[in-house]
């Protein structure tokens, strides 16, 4: 029986080290290319562990290059989002958390955009020039600012969702519940909440020197708080990030998003019954399939990385080495991604936003002939529109 126990804890305490180093490789932050101290990698011979391998070599020859274009092009398009979203005739409740929405994810891209340069772009630097003071500062910054602000997106996109799902169930009270002042508490709250939410990760890593044969480089690792009390604050940062911040976001949405298609087809039927759809209405409609399309566009780029971390600590070590970390950068892009398209969904499913884009950045001689069209007031907000 002791025997028993003795063999659980041992199990246990490797399965506590491995969730330790999977936060090192949290995604958006990556910095386990700079941590000194992290897993040692096992053979690759499970889960097509050498097959993986090879596609993340090629994979990595290009990821620095697309991932630029994609920051760039992202760090655009939202600063686009925020000019048109606060323009005075775009005011709305929804409008203002799609704004804080916006300036999280440009955030996170303009981070991440000299951390792709430096690392998979300029691939001819010398160890003392990769592994700087100067860079490891960077790299610590980078992977807290990108934490917070990437948990900031996540979170908006639930308080979107939420808000969208109140307003098309509960039409009668959707002026009372979701009006401008809720609605920017919502967000200060959200942005507030996620920076002190993450205050282990301030306390968990810091810069270590490392001399190496007459190389003097730096690296981000563990902090010696973090290894303290049996490494308490390494464990609450997995639970934090794998959990709080990947699986149960992504679990509400799955939800409120079935719950938004379930609402808006009895929407529809009912108005198709009674004949009687006015130009509101299909404002309204419009504006909740496309908040439905960022959602799922949310679904689709962030499960899989949520998937892979609870696989991980399901399955153990050899999954990670095998399979995370392999697609570590991919799912790095995926959320990229998720940053930088909303701006193209904006275009392509709301007359109003295309219009008022139009209005702001086309030439004169050419807006003179453009119109805003004014549509009716609803008990759906259809400001966006």
């Amino acid at each position: 029986m002791n025997d028993s126990l003795e063999d659980f804890r041992l199990r246990f305490d490797n399965r506590t080290d491995f969730w330790n180093d999977l936060m090192v490789n949290w995604t958006l932050s990556n910095i386990s290319t700079f941590v000194e101290f992290r897993i040692q990698e096992e053979p690759l011979k499970p889960y097509y562990g050498k097959e993986l391998s090879a596609f993340r070599e090629k994979y990595v020859s290009v990821h620095g290059y697309i991932s630029v274009i994609v920051c760039l092009f992202g760090i655009l398009a939202n600063v686009l989002n925020i000019i048109v979203l606060t323009r005075k005739d775009m005011i709305s409740p929804t409008n203002a958390i799609l704004t804080g929405l916006a300036v999280a994810d440009v955030s996170v891209m303009s981070s991440y955009l000299p951390f792709a340069i430096h690392n998979y772009v300029r691939v001819d630097q010398s160890n003392e020039d990769k592994f700087s003071y100067g860079w490891a500062v960077f790299t610590l910054f980078h992977a807290h600012f990108t934490v917070v602000f990437h948990t900031v997106s996540t979170w908006s996109t639930v308080v979107l969702a939420v808000w969208r799902f109140l307003s098309i169930g509960f039409p009668a009270n959707n002026v009372e519940w979701c009006n401008m002042s809720r609605a920017k508490l919502a967000i200060t709250l959200t942005y507030l909440n996620c920076a002190v939410f993450c205050l282990p990760v301030y306390l968990t890593f810091q810069i270590h020197e490392v001399r190496k044969n007459g190389e003097v480089t730096y690296h981000v690792g563990f902090s010696r708080i973090a290894e303290r009390r049996q490494k308490l604050l390494k464990n609450v940062n997995f639970w934090i990030f794998s959990v709080l911040t990947k699986l149960i976001p992504c679990v509400l949405l799955t939800g409120l998003s079935f719950g938004l298609i379930r609402v808006l087809y009895e929407a529809d039927t009912r108005k198709r019954r009674l004949k009687n759809r006015s130009d509101g209405d299909k404002s309204c409609d419009r504006t909740t399939r496309m908040l439905l399309a960022v959602l799922l566009l949310f679904l689709v780029t962030e499960f899989p990385s949520g998937i892979l971390a609870l696989l991980s600590g399901i399955l153990g070590n050899d999954f990670y080495a095998n399979v995370y970390q392999n697609f570590g950068e991919v799912m790095d892009f995926l959320a990229l991604i998720n940053s930088a398209i909303n701006f193209i969904l904006y275009c392509s499913m709301s007359r109003q936003f295309r219009d008022t884009f139009t209005q702001l950045f086309t030439p004169k001689i050419v807006t003179k002939w453009v119109a805003v069209p004014s549509e009716p007031a609803t008990t759906c907000e259809t400001t966006f529109m």
